[in-house]
């Protein structure tokens, strides 16, 4: 059976409007807020590329973000003038940026991950962890598929 002949037109357009994901960035936002955390979703995640791999170029953060680089040239504006994050001119290609952690950026690391995990163990609740699994296994292949064709 086709997928698309189990699929309504209603759970079609839930799929393509990111319903889910939508909902769950709102809900981790309002999170952030309750908590006292200045931070939006954007900003959280580009500094948790950074605390991955600090020192990364602003072009890894736009890839590893799905973000255009005008997006994150803004979103990093915006982390530097916060003083969490600084921009240094890279030493040998001066066209590029290392975007690094400041103490700022470092410090607020633990008490954002507590409020995503939170946020994440509220959102599954009555899951299994096979469940969060297939969940799992399943939007990386959607990810993939439109990678591969994307142009």
């Amino acid at each position: 059976m086709n997928t698309t002949d189990i699929l309504t037109s209603e759970n079609k357009y839930d799929l393509l409007a990111g319903r889910v994901p939508l909902l769950l960035n709102r809900f981790l936002s309002q999170k952030l807020k309750l908590k006292g955390i200045g931070l939006t979703r954007e900003q959280w995640s580009v500094l948790a590329i950074l605390w991955k791999e600090d020192g990364c170029s602003q072009q890894t953060i736009a890839d590893a973000t799905n973000r255009d680089k005008p997006s994150i040239t803004r979103l990093i504006d915006n982390l530097v003038k916060e003083g969490f994050v600084s921009r240094e001119h890279h030493k040998t290609d001066r066209r590029t940026n290392l975007i690094y952690l400041t103490d700022k950026g470092k410090d607020i690391k633990q008490s954002v991950m507590e409020v995503v995990n939170e946020t994440i163990d509220q959102s599954t609740e009555g899951l299994s962890q096979e469940q969060i699994l297939i969940i799992r296994d399943a939007f990386q292949l959607i990810y993939n598929n439109i990678k591969k064709y994307e142009k």
